[in-house]
């Protein structure tokens, strides 16, 4: 059959049957002698297109893109949005603890299903701040086959809870031999941001001859760290003209409230920003500061097959994980922050005594003040930078049996997961209970440079111990059988049928004095977490002929949680080839996702916004000159995280349509329109930026917390009291409409003298992405950064097309990522909406296979080295650009090695 053919040879081939393919094509064997599990189904069927999209990516089609992990690959995936995703960038001053998540949809790691051969992976323990989902990093990639990406969520097969997509991470299987391959790449630019990587892979024993296979894949990358004050596009946190002020209040020199004094000494801002009359700290300025972390990480994966009989074959497959992640930061501010254990007021104020040698005596004198303690805005410059390690560590294994009994495929399986996430800082962390103290004797001058035994003492100050220890770990048991129950006229009748049983317990740790909020840097203080829940799942599948070249899929599946409840959730598909070049399919589903263990029980503390915020009500204008010296302008404010054992359960409906086209051989046109539904979506609070938007301000009024009463504003005659909180607990968001049609096209050249050419797009149109409103109305986020459904873009459209052309031994391949403008997060000066311009990077690769056994690939993304589009975003550390899309070591060129025998 010649129709959808390119199609179809993708899958077989990353099957491993293409010895059997090739029996196909002899007389006299049928086409039901070959049938190939596909992601979304667990019928074994002949076809590898079916009702449901999904996308493989071959290991070679991996390999040419360049991506050396996981993370990579994601970001040329179009249904993967940079809406709800961390990558390695935006992990840098967060409460991440170096997660990397995928987010198929938009919709965030926690409705991205990730497998690894079709097992779920244990989500990541450390979800301090949302960040739940499978970490990325704990995917062994070297060892990977293909990866297959389930575009339409599959409630009856691996989970209902499988709402924006599934990501079936494949192994290689049979591999006899080695192969070791070295890696290096370095930006042209300079300045940091080099990576290297060794890994290698050895197998043994031939499945049909020794009745075994045993291999074992390692692998270690590590990635130099990348300082934001070395790429033009990053190195300040102030750029006025497109409205970007994430500079800090909390300066050095101190800023004295106090009687509007200021900043002594002002306009010497020791190599800070002066802006309208004060000094403020811009951190991308300062050394240290980093736009990338240094990462190193460790993956092994080892599987084996033992061939028990002609029917029945044995398993087995473990990975192990390690990630760790040394971030630096700008040094640590220490006034206003949340310390709730120390001070009646619950912030860490400094007050500047008047027997300091450092007490303005004549500014204060000016002011009225003269003799009163003063209160300073301070960052702690002589602490030195904000370090940290996080250490990451991720365990899998499964074992397992399948086979055939009276011709019915059998799969059955136990499996463990398990993952630890901890960070430990390595300097400039204070404890506030020893810095306080030295800071308010007077002896530290805040306004310029210290003898080096004050700097000693103040640094002596900070806290060096394990911080924060989480665990999740989970076992389960799966057991499915498929098999043909009745022959129809149009084909047989295939069944399939099966049970899940699963149990996952959280545990998070604080060290005391996280507890007590006594750290500084984390906004807050953290609570210990220890719960659990147990979940079974009975499920069904039906594939129906229902005439020639017609059939039809029914599937269904019952969860059962023990702190939820039950639900049921059918899909339902069709597929349909009236001609052998053309493929029509439809589907519709539902889904149900249970909110996670922390959404649930994390206890509520108080913790910081992002840094750049301003009240709508006591700063109308944040970027008027004259709103420099207002505290509520461009600053950050107290917020309320922590879980919500209110929360009900994510539930949705989800359509696609589409079809598979064929005009000649060797060229397919795909396109499938899909629409999600989502009701009460879970969301780490609505957006800080969306609550003090002054247009919905008075919507969200309810999440906002003010002063019982205050003095007059002396910037803002008749405005409303302070803010002393903003809440951001988890919440069900309402509801979300999501459509879009995604775009799969392929192109293979016949074979000539001058080699063959290979062409792909793939790439994803979204034609709606809608939140609902406190006042029931629908607000449109495609395109639009100011999401009120999770940080992140969605945009309009997103591609990646690559073009390759093989001759002899030469392979060269020219890569395109490509993304859509959008509207900023922030209005522009003059108080317009500001466009972020689209995004077009180019990577180019050759390698070249002439030498017996060796393989030599020279590369580099971002050829043209296009900077990023500037944003005046402030809802990440890194400013003037997004690194949840952007990678900002620019042009990297990159250079592989591999050796291999088989």
């Amino acid at each position: 059959m010649n129709g959808l053919k390119v199609r179809r040879k993708h899958l077989e081939i990353a099957a491993g049957v293409a010895s059997v393919i090739a029996a196909l094509c002899a007389p006299g064997v049928a086409a039901q002698d070959i049938r190939v599990e596909v992601t979304g189904s667990n019928i074994r069927r002949v076809e590898g297109e079916g009702a449901l999209p999904v996308q493989v990516i071959t290991r070679e089609e991996i390999q040419k893109t360049g991506a050396v992990n996981a993370m990579e690959l994601m970001s040329l995936i179009s249904a993967n949005n940079s809406a709800g995703n961390v990558s390695l960038g935006n992990t840098i001053g967060s409460t991440t603890f170096g997660n990397q998540t995928a987010s198929l949809r938009g919709l965030g790691g926690s409705s991205t299903l990730v497998l690894v051969n079709g097992h779920r992976l244990g989500t990541f323990a450390g979800g301090v701040s949302g960040t739940e989902g499978v970490n990325l990093a704990a995917i062994p990639f070297s060892a990977i086959e293909r990866v297959e990406v389930l575009k339409d969520g599959a409630s009856a097969v691996y989970g209902s809870d499988a709402i924006g997509g599934v990501i079936n991470f494949i192994m290689r299987q049979d591999f006899r031999g080695v192969e070791a391959t070295a890696f290096y790449g370095t930006p042209t630019r300079g300045g940091g941001g080099d990576q290297y990587e060794i890994s290698g892979t050895v197998g043994v024993g031939d499945l049909s001859k020794d009745r075994y296979n045993v291999f074992f894949s390692a692998m270690y990358n590590e990635q130099k760290s990348l300082e934001q004050r070395s790429r033009d596009f990053s190195k300040t946190n102030y750029l006025p003209d497109i409205g970007l002020n994430t500079t800090s209040g909390q300066s050095f020199p101190g800023f004295i409230s106090t009687g509007g004094i200021g900043n002594p000494g002002f306009p010497d801002c020791q190599g800070q920003l002066s802006v309208g009359g004060r000094c403020r700290f811009d951190p991308a300025r300062f050394p240290g500061t980093q736009d990338l972390p240094e990462t190193k990480q460790l993956n092994l994966f080892g599987a084996g097959r033992f061939q028990i009989n002609s029917d029945w074959q044995a398993y087995f497959t473990g990975l192990y994980s390690r990630q760790e992640t040394n971030v630096s930061i700008q040094p640590v501010p220490i006034s206003d922050q949340i310390f709730t254990t120390a001070t009646a007021t619950g912030a860490a104020d400094i007050l500047l005594p008047p027997t300091s040698p450092f007490y303005p005596h004549a500014a204060a004198s000016a002011a009225g003040v003269d003799g009163q303690p003063l209160n300073v805005r301070y960052r702690c410059v002589e602490c030195g930078n904000r370090q940290w390690t996080d250490k990451n560590e991720a365990w899998q294994a499964v074992a397992g049996a399948k086979g055939t009994f009276r011709d019915w495929d059998i799969d059955g399986s136990i499996n463990y997961s398990e993952n630890t996430a901890k960070e430990t800082p390595t300097g400039g962390i204070p404890l506030y209970s020893r810095i306080l103290p030295l800071l308010n004797s007077g002896r530290v001058n805040l306004f310029g440079p210290n003898t080096p035994e004050i700097t000693q003492e103040v640094q002596s100050t900070g806290f060096t111990e394990e911080a924060f220890h989480a665990k999740l770990y989970g076992y389960g048991v799966d057991l499915k059988g498929s098999g043909e129950i009745y022959k129809m006229p149009a084909g047989p009748l295939a069944l399939a049928l099966g049970t899940q049983w699963f149990k996952e317990n959280l545990t998070q740790n604080p060290n005391p004095a996280l507890q007590t909020g006594d750290i500084s840097h984390y906004g807050g203080n953290f609570q210990n977490i220890d719960h659990s829940r147990t979940q079974y799942a009975l499920f069904g599948e039906l594939n129906v002929p229902i005439v020639q070249n017609l059939e039809g899929n029914v599937a269904v599946r019952w969860d059962h949680y023990d702190d939820f409840g039950s639900t049921t959730n059918p899909k339902v598909s069709l597929r349909w080839q009236p001609m052998r070049q053309l493929l029509l399919r439809a589907s519709w589903g539902t889904g149900f996702l249970a909110p996670s263990l922390y959404q649930l029980f994390n206890p509520q503390t108080p913790g910081l916004s992002q840094a750049g915020v301003s009240d709508p009500l006591r700063c109308p204008n944040p970027n008027d000159p004259n709103a420099a010296n207002n505290p509520d302008c461009n600053t950050q404010y107290t917020v309320t995280f922590g879980g919500n054992p209110s929360l009900k359960p994510e539930k949705s409906q989800q359509t696609t349509l589409g079809f598979v086209f064929e005009p000649v051989s060797g060229t397919s046109l795909g396109l499938d329109f899909f629409k999600i539904d989502l009701k009460d979506l879970v969301t780490n609070g609505v957006p800080i930026g969306t609550i003090l938007d002054p247009t919905l301000q008075a919507q969200y009024a309810n999440l906002v917390t003010r002063q019982a009463s205050c003095p007059p504003s002396q910037f803002v005659p008749g405005a409303a009291c302070p803010i002393t909180a903003i809440d951001q607990i988890f919440v069900n968001l309402g509801e979300v409409k999501i459509t879009g049609i995604d775009v799969d096209g392929r192109y293979t050249s016949p074979a000539t003298a001058w080699g063959r050419v290979r062409a792909s797009i793939n790439g994803t149109y979204y034609i709606k992405y809608d939140a609902s409103q406190p006042d029931g109305s629908f607000a449109g986020f495609v395109s639009n950064n100011y999401q009120a459904v999770a940080t992140g873009v969605t945009p309009r459209w997103k591609h990646y097309a690559s073009a390759t052309w093989d001759y002899g031994p030469w392979s060269t391949t020219l890569g395109q990522e490509f993304q859509s403008s959008y509207i900023d997060v922030q209005l522009d000066p003059n108080g317009n909406t500001r466009r972020v311009g689209s995004m077009s990077l180019w990577d180019l690769q050759t390698s070249y296979t002439g030498f017996k056994n060796w393989g030599l690939t020279l590369g580099v993304k971002n050829l043209f080295d296009t900077n990023p589009p500037l944003t005046n975003s402030n809802l990440t550390f890194q400013s003037g650009y997004d690194p949840s899309y952007y990678d900002p070591r620019a042009r990297f060129v990159y250079a592989k090695v591999t050796y291999s025998f088989h």
